[in-house]
């Protein structure tokens, strides 16, 4: 059976926000028909039973100057050079047909020895771009220090893609872009978990779910309260909005005084707030491409209003679909989340639509090409 040695910065499992659930997906969807051992950083809440088997790996924060001094991404640094003594142990140890970097800057510190086995590179964003939308948020050292990274990034990126077996696109605008880069690639969208259609409430909130640590998110929620949402409740002074998501309990006490807003916090599991959700928005301007809770929020029926950046992640599936709605400007927007709030009929009719085209993105469908590719690699190398 085909091993495959899964490198990630957290332990997937809890699944219980976007980055930790698309990468416990793809392992568990490898898993059916490879040995698939996943390894990490040990940092975080880790489940025990995974269904996966897992490897931690002792781990500590390094010297920020370390990182941020060298040629390749600090954020790869801060998670891999830790353990990258460890990890090509447990590289030699397991034995592995092909090595799966859940992202790409993880790969850029990959160790020589682990680089023996066949690379196959996640890029879940072009980090070059992701933090050169960045950039402009940013003040004093932190500005500088962002350029550093995107320049960087220009250099590392397209070597790691050059030197992988496989690059793993998650949106149809990055596999151009790897494609641009001579690479040998695959379109892996984000997937969902598929669920029965469970119609919104009549008189549901909206719901601004995202993870809370991630500063594009922060911007762009900051930015929808002061700009959009006080339209919303000028026309619908009923309306609610709940914030919820991991470390949204941080801005609890700054939206204390916002009209109509309720911060849950983290949430061991969304599906209350999904349940009680009229709809769900997604305002981000900044960051990555890909956002997993587009295809989860209409997986589970939610109809969605996002801004043009955030659709640009969107999988071919889905778009075309009337399940979503997107708008840039404040009036726009509101206008749009207004409407939705106004008339459950249509909306109804437009998250049904939704839900059906994600259908046929359950994860093992979007993730059989990878594995098919995996399996020829992984023949390739057995093949004296």
């Amino acid at each position: 059976m085909t091993r495959v040695l899964v490198v990630t910065v957290e332990p997937p499992w809890p699944a219980q926000h976007g980055g930790r659930i698309r990468t416990a997906r793809v392992a568990e969807a490898l898993s059916r028909d490879a040995e698939v051992l996943v390894t990490f950083p040990d940092h975080g809440d880790r489940q025990p039973d995974a269904p996966v088997a897992t490897r931690p790996l002792p781990w500590s924060p390094p010297p920020a100057v370390r990182t941020r001094a060298s040629h390749r991404p600090h954020l790869g640094g801060h998670y891999l050079a830790p353990v990258t003594d460890s990890l090509a142990a447990l590289s030699d140890e397991f034995r592995p047909d092909a090595v799966y970097w859940s992202h790409s800057y993880l790969a850029a510190w990959a160790p020589p020895p682990v680089r023996q086995a066949p690379q196959i590179v996640e890029f879940a964003n072009i980090e070059s771009r992701r933090i050169a939308t960045m950039v402009g948020s940013a003040h004093g050292w932190q500005r500088v220090a962002r350029r550093a990274e995107a320049a960087k990034a220009a250099f590392w990126e397209p070597r790691v893609a050059a030197r992988a077996a496989l690059c793993v696109a998650l949106s149809s605008p990055d596999l151009d872009v790897l494609r641009g880069w001579g690479s040998d690639v695959v379109l892996v969208p984000n997937g969902v978990d598929l669920r029965p259609y469970d119609p919104s409430p009549p008189d549901g909130y909206v719901l601004a779910l995202a993870s809370y640590d991630y500063e594009p998110n922060v911007r762009a929620l900051r930015t929808f309260l002061r700009d959009t949402w006080p339209l919303v409740r000028a026309a619908l002074p009923v309306a609610q909005l709940v914030v919820a998501g991991r470390r949204s309990e941080a801005l609890r006490q700054e939206f204390a005084d916002v009209p109509g807003v309720v911060v849950l916090g983290t949430l061991d599991d969304v599906a209350d707030a999904y349940a009680g959700a009229a709809l769900t928005v997604a305002p981000a301007t900044t960051g990555g491409g890909a956002q997993l809770k587009l295809t989860e929020s209409m997986s589970r029926g939610r109809y969605v209003v996002m801004s043009s950046f955030a659709a640009q992640g969107l999988p071919a599936a889905v778009r075309g679909a009337d399940s979503h709605q997107v708008a840039d400007d404040p009036h726009s927007f509101a206008g749009a989340v207004v409407d939705a709030l106004r008339d459950p009929s249509a909306r109804h009719a437009r998250e049904l639509a939704g839900w059906q085209r994600c259908t046929t993105l359950g994860w093992p469908e979007t993730v059989r090409d990878l594995a098919a590719a995996i399996s020829v690699l992984a023949t390739r190398k057995a093949t004296p």
